[in-house]
């Protein structure tokens, strides 16, 4: 049964990936940034709520954790690979970007971007949506996580295919969405088939941490004179009271 769900998640994923980009936003269409901000509310509430205080379990796993991996500064490793995520994205980000002429290529026209950037970009996202399936696998033996995982990182991926689409939509839709989807699969795929030995699985989810962070920031987050603010404090307000009402009760809590 967790299998199936899993699978169900990956696919779940997968389909962000190839239909989301059609949904992406264009100036003037406000229910559509409403729903965006929304997103972003439930991201940022998951990475703050959830992610941030999972780095403190995962420190003292790897602290705990014998391995034949030699670890500098051990009680700072998990930090510094979610710092490492988060500034691997963020040159991703600027070192793509940098030669656009305008928010948007509609066409893909390599006037504004060059050959490679497209591939560069959605390269990164790809590694990046392997991961997020690989760790997806890794809390199959919890189905309340499991759930609130495949919410608050489906409500991640989606503002990520939208930016991707927007900046190059003939290559989006032609090839890119679908790598960015067989990604996903094959994470999921290699989360059954291979386990990732504990040490190098907790700085893996380190790196989707600060990854998590900084793309919240970059794509989902809105823009100056786009934004939907109170769109983004109700998915962050209505996603944080759930967490920890349900972390309450998980923990045995009373009413």
């Amino acid at each position: 049964m967790m299998l199936l769900t899993s699978l169900g998640v990956a696919l779940l994923f997968a389909a962000i990936f190839l239909f989301g980009g059609r949904l992406a936003y264009r100036p003037g269409q406000r229910g559509r940034r409403r729903f965006l901000s929304f997103a972003a509310g439930i991201a940022v509430a998951y990475t703050f709520v959830d992610v941030m205080p999972a780095l403190g379990r995962m420190r003292d796993i790897a602290m705990q954790t014998t391995s034949d991996f030699k670890r500098v500064f051990p009680e700072y490793s998990v930090y510094l690979w979610a710092m490492a995520g988060f500034l691997a994205f963020y040159c991703l980000e600027t070192i793509v970007s940098k030669p656009r002429q305008g928010p948007e290529n509609h066409a893909g026209d390599h006037d504004c971007a060059a050959p490679w950037q497209p591939w560069v970009h959605i390269g990164g996202f790809a590694v990046y949506a392997w991961m997020l399936s690989y760790i997806m696998v890794w809390k199959l033996h919890d189905t309340l996580a499991l759930y609130i995982y495949a919410v608050a990182m489906g409500m991640h991926i989606f503002p990520i295919a939208c930016n991707l689409s927007s900046h190059y939509q003939a290559v989006y839709d032609r090839r890119g969405a679908f790598l960015l989807a067989l990604a996903s699969l094959a994470g999921w795929a290699s989360g059954l088939a291979f386990d990732i030995p504990v040490p190098i699985l907790v700085n893996l989810v380190a790196v989707v941490a600060g990854g998590v962070i900084v793309n919240t920031s970059i794509a989902e987050l809105p823009k100056a004179g786009e934004g939907r603010h109170w769109s983004l404090l109700t998915g962050a307000t209505v996603y944080t009271a759930m967490l920890l009402v349900l972390s309450h009760f998980e923990k045995g809590g009373a009413v």
